[in-house]
């Protein structure tokens, strides 16, 4: 029997998609049995695919630590998802990790070693990320070139500033803290964890690390392919709203923060849909940029050129009749 309090719970909350589901639960147990007193193994499955409890249930059994699973009837939805699974969680430190992400080898001897060495002293740590596509063909590595720690007013800049600064499997968040921030939000939909990013930064800043410990999934089949649209720009609004109330950032910072952050939000969405083929979406995530609410927002240096080029882009399909 296991007794030990584990170190790490690592939650997954699992939605019909079996194969990836099967490729995470490998990602945590390949190379790493030696953790099992201090890994903790949690499935919150929202699936109505069978397939997906049966795989995550023969896989678990393996495991020599403490492992737990949930079939969620009837299904709790994105966000309640993610917080069943930290509820669930008896680990000091919490790594939500989404069935379509993975972790490389060794991160979780390197995320171990790194709670243990700081012995709780940072609430919040950010580790390196792959980006992968579907073939696990690496797009780019996100990273940082030093470990530190930022205090909650550089934390929120970093954050605002850059849509991608936060990327899910990369974040490993003591668990106690979530009874001072409270858990996600599903009243915000799909920006929810923007929102948590900005209660947890704001109290507890964040500290980064230089160690590259997991991969991030881009699909067509991500729930945060919905995300670039009219509703999201009007809820991120409203954070940048709540974030100018903690008296953290001057008006100009968060000013400057907003036009970084939309443009590249923008821009991104509208890539993805371009490297897809779908032009009539492109056009659309594109148009975003005539909102009233964004049209004021002056473009950063290093977003203007690729701004101009997608505009021209989208301009020239809409003129020859690509684009309808």
């Amino acid at each position: 029997m296991i007794l030990t309090i584990p170190v790490l719970s690592i939650c997954i909350p699992a939605y019909n998609r079996p194969e990836w589901l099967k490729r995470a639960l490998i990602s945590i147990m390949k190379v790493n049995a030696e953790f099992y007193q201090e890994v903790e193994i949690i499935v919150s499955d929202d699936s109505s695919d069978p397939s997906c409890g049966e795989i995550a249930q023969t896989i678990l059994k393996k495991w020599s630590g403490k492992w737990q699973y949930q079939a969620n009837f009837p299904r709790l939805g994105m966000a309640q998802n993610w917080n069943n699974g930290i509820k669930m969680a008896s680990g000091k430190y919490v790594l939500v990790l989404h069935d379509d992400d993975f972790l490389l080898t060794n991160s979780i001897e390197n995320i171990l070693k790194k709670i243990k060495d700081f012995k709780e002293l940072y609430p919040v740590l950010l580790f390196g990320v792959q980006v992968v596509n579907e073939q696990e063909h690496i797009l780019k590595i996100q990273t940082f070139s030093k470990e530190r720690y930022l205090y909650p007013k550089n934390a929120l800049i970093h954050l605002l500033s850059n849509s991608s600064f936060v990327r899910f499997p990369a974040i490993v968040i003591n668990k106690k803290v979530f009874e001072e921030v409270g858990y996600f939000n599903p009243e915000w939909g799909e920006p929810t964890d923007i929102d948590m990013w900005i209660r947890l930064f704001s109290q507890y800043g964040v500290c980064c690390i230089p160690i590259t410990t997991c991969a991030y999934t881009v699909h067509s089949q991500a729930l945060t392919m919905g995300l670039f649209n009219e509703n999201t720009i009007r809820t991120l609004l409203e954070f940048f709203d709540r974030v100018a109330t903690l008296n953290l950032l001057s008006s100009s910072e968060l000013n400057n923060c907003q036009a970084k952050f939309f443009h590249q939000f923008i821009l991104a969405g509208s890539f993805r849909k371009l490297r897809r083929g779908q032009l009539k979406e492109f056009h659309q995530i594109i148009q975003l940029f005539d909102l009233p609410i964004i049209k004021d927002l002056k473009p950063p240096k290093k977003w203007l050129m690729v701004r101009y080029f997608m505009n021209f882009l989208n301009f020239a399909m809409v003129t020859v009749g690509l684009i309808k």
